[in-house]
């Protein structure tokens, strides 16, 4: 899973998933709300993502440059880039994931929202 010579690759992807998380974090416009706690629980999960797209990019043998753009935006989206994999690695294996939807992105309950 971690080869040596690939350390470095996973420092950098995890520290550009956190990196995304933070800008994120430093863009919803309730910063003034966060609480330290909030904040290591969404870097946490910024760098989990970053850690899983770092996985699944490396099956697909993509170069460093689109890894790390990829993890960067793994770490924007956070959680939800996790419910994608679950979705595709549940149908690669037969079993069915539903995905959560936010209540605030859900077009059930928004009516302006077009589909």
């Amino acid at each position: 899973m971690f080869e040596p010579d690939k350390i470095w690759q996973t420092g950098i992807a995890v520290m550009l998933a956190v990196a995304g998380g933070l800008a994120r974090l430093l863009n919803a416009k309730d910063t003034q709300q966060l609480q330290w706690g909030r904040i290591l629980s969404e870097l946490f999960i910024s760098g989990f993502s970053g850690i899983m797209v770092l996985l699944l990019s490396r099956n697909f043998e993509l170069s460093g440059d689109w890894i790390g753009v990829i993890c960067g935006m793994a770490g924007w989206t956070g959680p939800r880039i996790l419910d994608i994999i679950a979705k595709i690695v549940g149908k690669s294996i037969g079993m069915n994931v539903p995905i959560e939807q936010e209540e605030e992105n859900n077009p059930e309950n928004n009516p302006g929202t077009k589909l």
